[in-house]
């Protein structure tokens, strides 16, 4: 954490200095000393204002407070800034992020029916790769799928879809609903 003061009709004392960077520590826990602020100390006539500017990351935090008295004006900015650096974190902590595609997906092949009441058991294993694919490229997959499935992405809806050869012999397209 650096600070840099600028006093405008005013001296800053040594005091004024340990004070503002005394109330600046629980803003240095929120944003864990990544910042860089500059503190402008004005006096005009009744008035005493504290603008304090800090830059962390690529956001630049402002508080402005104007009151009689220049310890209530830092404080006030300070709360300020507490404000602006608490709402910054928790927008990017619940940012809407869209899940990964996924790039593959796992066939298990089960074996044959219960015994005694237990589960079935995952004989083998397979992971088939999600290729962007035409329907009509996708049945030409299928010819040389050695499972009898192709799973793709459609690039016209964006969706994965299942095309699989029936028992009957037919083909049969999986595709989820908009």
């Amino acid at each position: 954490m650096q600070l840099d003061f600028t006093g405008r009709q005013m001296e800053i004392t040594p005091a004024l200095r340990k004070y503002t960077e005394k109330h600046m520590r629980k803003l240095a826990r929120v944003l864990r000393d990544r910042f860089d602020g500059h503190v402008i100390l004005t006096a005009e006539k009744h008035r005493r204002i504290a603008e304090i500017t800090l830059k962390f990351r690529d956001h630049v935090l402002v508080g402005v407070q104007e009151t009689a008295e220049v310890l209530s004006s830092i404080n006030g900015a300070i709360d300020k800034l507490e404000r602006q650096a608490v709402r910054l974190l928790e927008r990017k902590r619940t940012r809407k992020r869209r899940p990964k595609s996924a790039s593959a997906i796992l066939v298990n092949v089960l074996g044959p029916g219960r015994v005694d009441h237990e589960e079935r058991q995952v004989l083998e294993t397979e992971r088939i790769a999600i290729k962007p694919l035409a329907i009509d490229e996708a049945i030409e997959e299928l010819d040389g799928a050695r499972n009898g499935i192709v799973v793709f992405r459609n690039p016209e809806t964006e969706r994965v879809n299942i095309i699989y050869r029936r028992h009957d012999g037919n083909l049969g397209l999986i595709e989820p609903e908009p």
